[in-house]
Protein backbone atom coordinates (compact mmCIF):
# COMPACT_ATOMS: atom_id res chain seq x y z
CA UNK A 1 0.00 0.00 0.00
CA UNK A 2 2.96 2.14 0.88
CA UNK A 3 4.50 1.85 -2.34
CA UNK A 4 1.26 2.30 -4.51
CA UNK A 5 1.11 5.34 -2.55
CA UNK A 6 4.70 6.85 -3.70
CA UNK A 7 4.01 5.78 -7.27
CA UNK A 8 0.76 7.89 -7.41
CA UNK A 9 2.71 10.77 -5.67
CA UNK A 10 5.59 9.95 -8.05
CA UNK A 11 3.62 9.93 -11.56
CA UNK A 12 1.26 13.03 -9.75
CA UNK A 13 4.70 15.11 -9.58
CA UNK A 14 5.67 14.62 -13.13
CA UNK A 15 2.93 15.49 -14.68
CA UNK A 16 2.33 18.63 -12.73
CA UNK A 17 6.05 19.81 -13.65
CA UNK A 18 5.02 21.95 -16.54
CA UNK A 19 8.11 22.69 -19.18
CA UNK A 20 8.51 25.40 -21.43
CA UNK A 21 10.91 26.00 -24.15
CA UNK A 22 11.92 29.16 -25.87
CA UNK A 23 14.27 28.95 -28.93
CA UNK A 24 16.76 32.12 -29.43
CA UNK A 25 18.37 30.33 -32.56
CA UNK A 26 18.39 33.30 -35.44
CA UNK A 27 17.59 36.22 -33.75
CA UNK A 28 19.27 39.48 -32.56
CA UNK A 29 20.41 40.05 -28.90
CA UNK A 30 17.79 42.63 -29.12
CA UNK A 31 15.29 40.34 -30.61
CA UNK A 32 15.96 37.06 -28.17
CA UNK A 33 16.11 39.60 -24.76
CA UNK A 34 12.50 40.63 -25.84
CA UNK A 35 11.25 37.10 -26.57
CA UNK A 36 12.70 35.83 -22.84
CA UNK A 37 11.78 38.47 -21.03
CA UNK A 38 7.93 38.01 -22.90
CA UNK A 39 7.76 34.20 -22.04
CA UNK A 40 9.40 34.77 -18.95
CA UNK A 41 6.53 36.83 -17.61
CA UNK A 42 4.55 34.37 -19.25
CA UNK A 43 5.65 31.54 -17.86
CA UNK A 44 5.42 32.99 -14.08
CA UNK A 45 2.28 33.93 -14.45
CA UNK A 46 0.98 30.67 -15.60
CA UNK A 47 3.19 28.27 -13.40
CA UNK A 48 5.60 26.79 -15.08
CA UNK A 49 7.84 25.26 -13.18
CA UNK A 50 11.03 25.21 -16.25
CA UNK A 51 11.86 27.09 -18.77
CA UNK A 52 14.33 25.95 -20.81
CA UNK A 53 15.83 28.96 -22.66
CA UNK A 54 17.88 27.69 -26.07
CA UNK A 55 20.44 30.17 -27.00
CA UNK A 56 22.62 27.96 -28.67
CA UNK A 57 26.51 27.70 -27.83
CA UNK A 58 27.68 30.00 -30.23
CA UNK A 59 29.48 27.68 -32.74
CA UNK A 60 28.00 29.67 -35.99
CA UNK A 61 28.26 33.56 -34.53
CA UNK A 62 31.35 35.28 -36.00
CA UNK A 63 32.65 35.98 -32.86
CA UNK A 64 32.95 32.29 -32.14
CA UNK A 65 30.98 32.28 -28.78
CA UNK A 66 27.74 32.44 -27.87
CA UNK A 67 27.12 36.89 -27.46
CA UNK A 68 23.11 35.79 -27.15
CA UNK A 69 24.12 33.29 -24.36
CA UNK A 70 26.08 35.88 -22.28
CA UNK A 71 23.21 38.54 -22.76
CA UNK A 72 20.36 36.25 -21.85
CA UNK A 73 22.23 35.06 -18.50
CA UNK A 74 23.46 38.35 -17.71
CA UNK A 75 19.79 39.74 -17.84
CA UNK A 76 18.44 37.12 -16.30
CA UNK A 77 21.16 37.42 -13.36
CA UNK A 78 19.73 41.34 -12.87
CA UNK A 79 15.68 39.85 -13.14
CA UNK A 80 14.56 40.84 -9.35
CA UNK A 81 11.20 39.55 -10.96
CA UNK A 82 12.53 36.16 -10.86
CA UNK A 83 13.80 36.25 -7.05
CA UNK A 84 10.52 37.84 -6.30
CA UNK A 85 8.54 34.69 -7.37
CA UNK A 86 11.05 32.69 -6.36
CA UNK A 87 12.53 31.34 -9.73
CA UNK A 88 16.30 30.72 -9.91
CA UNK A 89 18.46 30.32 -13.05
CA UNK A 90 20.23 27.62 -13.67
CA UNK A 91 23.28 26.99 -16.47
CA UNK A 92 22.63 23.68 -19.07
CA UNK A 93 25.71 22.71 -17.99
CA UNK A 94 25.31 22.58 -14.73
CA UNK A 95 25.27 19.02 -12.01
CA UNK A 96 22.37 19.70 -10.98
CA UNK A 97 19.21 17.29 -11.56
CA UNK A 98 17.08 19.22 -13.57
CA UNK A 99 20.35 20.38 -16.12
CA UNK A 100 20.75 16.72 -16.53
CA UNK A 101 19.66 16.38 -19.92
CA UNK A 102 21.03 20.05 -21.00
CA UNK A 103 24.09 21.26 -22.24
CA UNK A 104 25.83 24.77 -22.39
CA UNK A 105 23.68 25.57 -25.30
CA UNK A 106 20.42 25.76 -22.71
CA UNK A 107 20.04 28.05 -19.63
CA UNK A 108 16.99 27.14 -17.27
CA UNK A 109 14.78 28.88 -15.04
CA UNK A 110 13.44 26.50 -12.45
CA UNK A 111 11.02 27.14 -9.47
CA UNK A 112 12.39 27.16 -6.27
CA UNK A 113 12.56 23.57 -5.05
CA UNK A 114 12.62 22.23 -8.15
CA UNK A 115 16.32 22.04 -8.90
CA UNK A 116 16.93 18.35 -7.28
CA UNK A 117 14.39 16.78 -9.85
CA UNK A 118 14.98 15.33 -13.13
CA UNK A 119 13.00 15.67 -15.96
CA UNK A 120 11.24 13.40 -17.82
CA UNK A 121 8.87 10.34 -17.49
CA UNK A 122 8.44 8.05 -14.98
CA UNK A 123 10.86 5.56 -16.71
CA UNK A 124 13.68 8.08 -17.27
CA UNK A 125 13.55 9.84 -13.50
CA UNK A 126 13.77 6.29 -12.26
CA UNK A 127 17.02 5.81 -14.65
CA UNK A 128 18.14 9.08 -13.49
CA UNK A 129 18.10 8.55 -9.87
CA UNK A 130 19.35 4.93 -10.36
CA UNK A 131 22.84 6.70 -12.38
CA UNK A 132 23.06 9.66 -10.26
CA UNK A 133 22.54 8.33 -6.97
CA UNK A 134 25.54 7.62 -4.24
CA UNK A 135 24.77 3.91 -5.30
CA UNK A 136 24.62 4.79 -8.39
CA UNK A 137 28.19 6.49 -8.66
CA UNK A 138 29.88 3.61 -6.60
CA UNK A 139 28.90 1.22 -8.96
CA UNK A 140 29.75 3.17 -12.12
CA UNK A 141 33.51 3.81 -10.33
CA UNK A 142 33.62 0.39 -9.73
CA UNK A 143 32.87 -0.91 -13.50
CA UNK A 144 35.46 1.99 -14.26
CA UNK A 145 38.38 0.17 -12.05
CA UNK A 146 37.43 -3.39 -13.97
CA UNK A 147 37.69 -1.84 -17.03
CA UNK A 148 40.80 0.15 -16.62
CA UNK A 149 42.32 -3.03 -14.80
CA UNK A 150 41.32 -4.98 -17.68
CA UNK A 151 42.67 -2.57 -20.09
CA UNK A 152 46.15 -2.72 -18.05
CA UNK A 153 46.14 -6.47 -18.31
CA UNK A 154 45.79 -6.64 -21.99
CA UNK A 155 49.08 -7.26 -23.86
CA UNK A 156 49.56 -6.32 -27.20
CA UNK A 157 52.05 -8.27 -29.31
CA UNK A 158 52.23 -7.15 -32.65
Amino acid sequence: MFILILDYLFEKECRLMKIETVDLHGLSISEALEKVEKNLNWCIKNGVVVLDINHGKGYHSSRNFSVVKKEVRKMLKENDFLRENSYIVIYGESDLPVALTFDEGHTLVVAKGFENKYIGGQKKVEKNLAVFSKEGMKKRKAQKRINAQKRSSRSWKY
